[in-house]
């Protein structure tokens, strides 16, 4: 294996050649090698992603770890290699950086011997070597590991959580914002994370998180709503924390669901509800209200429901329809919030 310097990726991201004409895959960087071991002291090569189906894209003046994997021009009488990135070194313990723009790999450290770094000091990139976003500005911290967990973090804030429910232990943050059974399984998708300033670790927090998905088998989601209920009083809707058991929650500023071509479908096993500042409607409720009032309609419209009028008297109130019409008109109200 070889350590390689990230000087150039500029060529990944674009139709790119390399110096015999032949095109350069997707994700495909530059690096500089320096090693006392290596016949490529001071080379520079290109460096090609080793899985294609998942490409992390280096910054300049970072660190990968390569190794030489046959190409395609391989023949029984000539083989060739090359160099493939496979990960990125960990330099500064920090998920949004790690450029090192000092020095190249494995070169001799100042005593004579051997650097015990692995050659991580030396000559300096050149000051327009490196042309890119400045990523030391985000601080941001890694997520809190729990046991057993598997996580993926990019460099802006946006992660990826497989995990369980853990009950105390040595943890920077022990509260998860889930509650449920250990070892049922719960995976969190998470864009623009809440850092607070210092924190070690960071832990997912849809209260202060920009855009968060909660995929649970079994749990409680520990969540606010944006309006206070669901559905008039005596409603079996569970509030959001009340809830226990499998469910997917999604939670952002806003939410836009949009067919392109068919229909959006809701369906629920019991009812579905809509919340609004002014409304908390069970749609259970709410058509079975409107079916009553159509009933009462009709039975008045098809004579069915007299209005009575006495002989050479006014017409008077249909008092049964208006009992059933006040009975409809109050239940409805109690669907405000």
């Amino acid at each position: 294996m070889q350590i390689g310097q990230v000087i150039e990726t500029e060529i990944g991201y674009t139709l790119s050649q390399d110096d015999d004409g032949i095109d350069l895959p997707q994700g495909t960087i530059k690096v500089r090698i320096s090693s006392p071991q290596s016949n490529d002291s001071t080379k520079e090569h290109y460096a090609y992603p080793i899985d294609v189906n998942r490409i992390h894209m280096p910054l300049v003046g970072e660190k990968v770890l390569m190794v030489k994997t046959p190409t395609d021009q391989n023949t029984s009488f000539h083989k060739q290699a090359r160099y493939s990135y496979i990960k990125i070194v960990n330099i500064h313990n920090n998920v949004n950086t790690n450029v090192l723009p000092f020095g190249n790999v494995g070169q001799a450290s100042s005593g004579g011997g051997a650097d015990p770094a692995g050659g991580m000091g030396g000559e300096p990139l050149a000051d327009d070597t490196i042309v890119q976003i400045s990523h030391e500005e985000k601080d941001i911290p890694p997520l809190q590991p729990y046991d057993g967990d598997i996580l993926t973090q990019d460099r802006y804030g946006s992660t990826l959580r497989m995990s369980s429910t853990v009950s105390g232990g040595p943890y920077d943050q022990p509260t998860q914002p889930w509650s449920g059974t250990p070892g049922e399984p719960i995976m969190v998708l998470t864009s623009g994370l809440n850092v607070a300033k210092g924190s070690l670790y960071v832990i997912e927090d849809p209260e202060q998180d920009k855009s968060s998905v909660f995929i649970a088998a079994n749990h409680k989601i520990k969540i606010d709503s944006s309006q206070p209920k669901f559905g008039p009083p005596g409603s079996s809707i569970l509030a959001s924390t009340a809830f226990e058991g499998a469910q997917i929650v999604l939670n952002s500023d806003r939410l836009l669901f949009n067919a392109k071509v068919d229909s959006i479908l809701l369906s629920g096993a019991t009812t579905v509800a809509i919340s609004t500042p002014s409304w908390a409607v069970d749609m259970e409720e709410f058509f079975t209200l409107f079916d009553d009032l159509l009933t009462t309609l009709q039975k008045v419209f098809a004579g069915l429901s007299m209005f009575p009028t006495p002989m050479g008297g006014p017409t008077l109130p249909n008092v049964p329809a208006l009992n059933e019409v006040i009975q409809i008109i109050t239940k409805y109200k109690q669907m405000t919030q």
